[in-house]
C-alpha cells in the first residue's frame, strides 16, 4: 500500500490529514465571497458587500468557538496569523480567549464597521418607518463617516465627535443632535460589547455644547379651512396614491400605518380597523373607527383588489409591497406645495380645537397620541370608541365640504349621531 485512495473520479490522491492551502497577500485583497482557510482554524470571510474580516476557530475548553480578529482592511494576514497564534496558546493552557479579542476587536474594528452592524441589529424586525430607518445610516454616512469612519472603535475620543457635531451644531441643530444621538447608540453597543475601556465618549456633550437658538422646525401644515376644495380634486382620481391620501386625511393617522394597511385588518362590514402593534408608533394595538367617508374610500380601493397582494394600497408597480413613502407627499404637494402629509393631522388638530371644540382627551387619542402620565395611562384604558367615531364623522363632513348642509349646531350634532348608529347597526 502506498497510503493513497481513489476518488469516485478515478483520481489517486494521499490519505491522511488535510492540509490547507495558505492564504497570501494577494488572495486576501482579490478573494471573492465566502470563507477561505489560511490554516490553524484562520479564515479570511468575505461579504457579499466585499467586506473582509479575520476569524479564527479553534477550541476553548471543549467546546468549538469562533473569535473575530478584525478587519482585513486593518489588519495584516501576517498579523492576523499572530493573534491566531496568540488566541490559540491562551486557549490551549485553558484561558478564555474571548477577553482578549473582544479588546483586539476594538482596536481592528472601524467606527463605520460598527455602525451598521448596529443599524441592522437595530431594525432587523421593524416594518412601520421605512424612512427613519434610511435616514437612521444616511445622516451618520453623510455626517459622521467622513471623520470618524476609517477610525477603528478604540481610538475614538470626544474631540473627534465634537469634530462632526461642531460645524452644524447651530446650522442645522436638530440633525446634529440626532447624529450626536446615533454615534452614542454605536459607542453605548460597543462598550457593551467589551470593545472598548474606557467609556463611550459622547457622554455628556450635549450639556457641554453651548446652546442652540434656532426654534424646532414643525412638520407643514395647510388651514383647514382650504381642506374641502384639496379633497374635492383628490375625490375625481381614482390613482391609489389619491385613495390612500384621501383616507389618511379621514382617519388623520400616521402615512405609515395606512401604506401598510391590510384587508384582513378590517372587519367584514369595512367599519373598523385594528392596526397591529407593530404597525404603531407606540407600539401598541390601535381600534379605528371607520366614518362613512372612509369607508367609502375603502370600498373604491377593494374594486382593485386583487389576489396578488393583501395590501389596500399597494405599489402599482409591485404589489406585494406598499405605495412608497413619497407617493402621497408628492400627489399633495402637487396640489398644495410645501405641506407634508403628516402635517395634515396637525390641520385636523387644529379644527378639533377651534371648529369642533372637541376634548383634548378624545382629540388626541383620535391621532393615536398617549394621554397623561404613564400611571394615568395604566389606569385609564378607555378606548373612547364611540366619542372618537362621532369626532371623526364630523372632522369628514368638514372635509367634504358638507358642513353648510348642517351649518346649524344641532342639525350637525343629529347628523352625526345619525351616521354613527347606522354605522353600528349594521354591524349588530
Amino acid at each position: 500500500m502506498d497510503g493513497s485512495s481513489i476518488t469516485e473520479s478515478g483520481r489517486r490522491v494521499k490519505s491522511g490529514p488535510h492540509v490547507e492551502k495558505k492564504l497570501n497577500v494577494a488572495l486576501v485583497r482579490k478573494a471573492g465571497p465566502g470563507r477561505h482557510a489560511d490554516g490553524g482554524g484562520l479564515y479570511l470571510h468575505v461579504d457579499p458587500s466585499g467586506a473582509r474580516r479575520w476569524i479564527l476557530r479553534t477550541v476553548v475548553r471543549g467546546r468549538r468557538r469562533d473569535f473575530g480578529l478584525g478587519s482585513a482592511n486593518l489588519v495584516t494576514l501576517a498579523e492576523a496569523r499572530e493573534k491566531a497564534f496568540e488566541l490559540r496558546r491562551i486557549a490551549r493552557s485553558g484561558g478564555n480567549p474571548k477577553v482578549r479579542t473582544r479588546e483586539d476587536e476594538g482596536k481592528a474594528t472601524t467606527f463605520e464597521e460598527l455602525a451598521k452592524i448596529v443599524h441592522e441589529r437595530k431594525f432587523k424586525d421593524n416594518k412601520n418607518n421605512g424612512k427613519h430607518i434610511a435616514q437612521w445610516l444616511r445622516t451618520l454616512e453623510t455626517y459622521a463617516f467622513p471623520t470618524l469612519g476609517g477610525l477603528t472603535i478604540s481610538e475614538i475620543h470626544q474631540d473627534d465627535i465634537e469634530a462632526v457635531i461642531d460645524p452644524i451644531w447651530t446650522t442645522k441643530p436638530e440633525t446634529a443632535r440626532r447624529v450626536l444621538q446615533r454615534i452614542s447608540v454605536v459607542f453605548d453597543f460597543a462598550c457593551g460589547r467589551g470593545y472598548r475601556t474606557t467609556g463611550n465618549p459622547a457622554t455628556g456633550m450635549l450639556s457641554s455644547m453651548r446652546p442652540q437658538r434656532q426654534k424646532t422646525q414643525h412638520f407643514s401644515a395647510m388651514d383647514y379651512h382650504d381642506l374641502p376644495e384639496l379633497m374635492e380634486k383628490l375625490a375625481r382620481q381614482t390613482v391609489v396614491g389619491a385613495l390612500a391620501l384621501r383616507f389618511t386625511i379621514l382617519t388623520a393617522l400616521r402615512s405609515g400605518s395606512v401604506r401598510n394597511a391590510c384587508w384582513d385588518q378590517f372587519n367584514e362590514l369595512l367599519t373598523e380597523w385594528t392596526i397591529p402593534a407593530e404597525l404603531m408608533k407606540t407600539r401598541n394595538e390601535f381600534v379605528v373607527p371607520i366614518t362613512t367617508h372612509a369607508r367609502e374610500v375603502l370600498l373604491a380601493a377593494r374594486e382593485h383588489r386583487t389576489k396578488a397582494s393583501p395590501l389596500v394600497f399597494p405599489s402599482p408597480s409591485n404589489p406585494k409591497k406598499p405605495i412608497s413613502d413619497n407617493t402621497m407627499r408628492k400627489l399633495l404637494q402637487a396640489h398644495v406645495p410645501g405641506v407634508t402629509v403628516h402635517g395634515m393631522r396637525a390641520a385636523f388638530r387644529t379644527w378639533a380645537r377651534e371648529d369642533a371644540a372637541a376634548p383634548d382627551d378624545v382629540a388626541e387619542m383620535v391621532l393615536a397620541h398617549a394621554v397623561g402620565s404613564k400611571t394615568v395611562q395604566a389606569y385609564n384604558r378607555a378606548m373612547l370608541i364611540h366619542e372618537r367615531h362621532k369626532l371623526l364623522e364630523q372632522w369628514g363632513m368638514w372635509a367634504m365640504g358638507e358642513v353648510e348642509l348642517y351649518a346649524d349646531p344641532e342639525m350637525r350634532t343629529a347628523e352625526v349621531n345619525r351616521r354613527t348608529i347606522q354605522i353600528f347597526a349594521e354591524e349588530d
